[in-house]
């Protein structure tokens, strides 16, 4: 690896483009910290970002015979890091939004099979507790739990702040949780 030492960037894209796996190495090698500490910054768990870091290299090692196109490698790695980061920040903002649907779905449907004995009295009683709730909280929760809308869009479409959805779910789900305690845990 000390052959390519007093190398340029472009000599060193030039071998990697030629499948030069050393090069490879010795790029890995100047510019994987520098890369996982700007990741850092972005991403607090410490495994997520050693993972964004080992695709772009892998991703570059895949497209190096494509690489011509490529002047400044510094520049080129960040940019390739910081889409990542953005794909990650995307996709952790979907999972939440399945998340927090989840915990709803569960809230909801947590003990059915309890009231398996009868599902049809088990929708009476939702739609009953639902039916209870005030107007505004009703609203938000059928948004929420069949159209699987996110709290942003619920607030836009009732005229409402973000968190004034989120205590009309929180209230809807303690309601619901206290409707079905005094009907299933009662008998």
């Amino acid at each position: 690896m000390n052959q390519f030492r007093g190398y340029t960037d472009q000599e060193l894209i030039a071998l990697l483009i030629q499948g030069d796996k050393q090069a490879f190495a010795i790029l890995y090698k100047e510019n994987a910290s520098a890369l996982l500490n700007y990741v850092r910054r972005s991403i607090p768990v410490k495994e997520d970002c050693e993972e964004i870091v080992q695709e772009v290299f892998e991703s570059l090692w895949i497209k190096h015979e494509g690489l011509h196109h490529v002047t400044a490698l510094r520049a080129y790695l960040f940019k390739m890091v910081k889409y990542k980061i953005v794909d990650y920040i995307r996709h952790s903002l979907v999972k939440k939004k399945y998340e927090e649907h989840y915990v709803i779905f569960e809230t909801v449907y947590e003990n059915f099979s309890e009231a398996m004995n009868d599902p049809s009295d088990f929708q009476l009683l939702l739609d009953k507790s639902i039916s209870e709730l005030p107007d505004r909280c009703q609203a938000a929760f059928r948004l929420r739990l069949h159209d699987n809308l996110p709290y942003k869009d619920i607030a836009e479409r009732m005229q409402i702040s973000t968190k004034t959805v989120e205590k009309h779910i929180s209230a809807a789900l303690q309601h619901l949780r206290s409707a079905y305690q005094n009907t299933y845990k009662a008998s």
